[in-house]
């Protein structure tokens, strides 16, 4: 049952202050973790955290973090978050599709949904997908999705975005997919998405960020890039400057033309620009038991 519409996105990011980038290490009993950011909201003080272990992501309090261990980067290099930052690095000269592009493992019966939503000047989303396909009737169990979501499509789409963090079926993981999503179909990809000479990599990244807390969601520490283009400064940066980690696809539904296998890493979009990618997977009449969160393929250890 999704919440009946009556509260208003909030979009105004001045909101939240000092909002800076930061890479610091903690331990607590034995989970091991990397705040890399801070920011003020309402005179409280508050903290992005990394589980460098599970991989997700939490929102603490000053207080909260104060009961930390403060430790060296160095102590904690075994870590999942680590062995994932390396393989993104080594993959990240193709201008298409670099960073993380597959599992670790194949789990068995185990797909990993990711959902685009780019920028779109088409009104509503694919509200079949979202609000039919994606309902278990009969569990109580929460799907675990991934949605790439843009600054530029909650701009626009503040009704649908509404409807999203509040379904009540679904378990969802942010992926930062920038706040414009530049895109010009007359410039070459080496020129193009984030490529383009006046991006400006800190607001395209923070923005969404801060859109997202605004609105009591959590950013993930994954990013998608628009297009899937980039090159390896920008992946370096992403990584190195942002703590962030490229996530690309194995699967791009409309482009692949095979089937979906275990393991795979799904890529459609939800915001009607892309209507093919979601008819495959609603036609194919795929069990959406075997829908698991997007941290398991990315686990090192499982």
């Amino acid at each position: 049952m999704i919440t009946p519409i009556k509260a208003k996105i909030e979009l105004d990011t001045s909101k939240i202050k000092n909002y800076f980038i930061i890479k610091e290490f903690y331990l607590e009993d034995k989970n091991r973790f990397m705040a890399i950011r801070s920011y003020e909201y309402n005179a409280n003080k508050y903290y992005l955290i990394v589980n460098l272990d599970t991989l997700k992501t939490s929102i603490v309090t000053e207080n909260k973090k104060k009961s930390f261990k403060k430790t060296a980067e160095k102590s904690l290099l075994k870590t999942n978050y680590n062995i994932l930052k390396e393989k993104a690095l080594k993959n990240s000269r193709p201008l298409a599709n670099a960073g993380i592009n597959d599992s670790f493992h194949i789990n068995k019966n185990e797909i990993y949904l990711t959902i685009d939503m780019c920028p779109s000047s088409k009104k509503g989303y694919e509200k079949e997908l979202f609000e039919e396909f994606l309902n278990l009737n009969e569990s109580k169990k929460k799907i675990p999705i991934a949605i790439a979501i843009t600054y530029r499509w909650v701009k626009d789409h503040k009704k649908e975005f509404f409807s999203l963090i509040h379904n009540q079926n679904l378990d969802i993981t942010w992926i930062n997919h920038s706040k414009n999503h530049y895109y010009n179909p007359k410039e070459e990809l080496s020129k193009n998405f984030m490529l383009n000479s006046k991006t400006n990599l800190n607001e395209e990244i923070i923005e969404v960020e801060k859109m997202l807390i605004l609105n009591n969601q959590t950013p993930s520490m994954l990013f998608r890039l628009p297009g899937l283009v980039s090159n390896k400064k920008l992946i370096n940066s992403l990584v190195y400057d942002f703590s962030l980690i490229p996530l690309g696809t194995n699967n791009w539904l409309v482009k692949s033309n095979r089937e979906i296998s275990d393991g795979d890493i799904i890529l459609i979009h939800g915001n009607l620009n892309e209507k093919e990618g979601v008819k495959k997977l609603i036609n194919k009449q795929y069990n959406i038991k075997r829908f698991k969160s997007i941290y398991n393929s990315l686990l090192t250890d499982k």
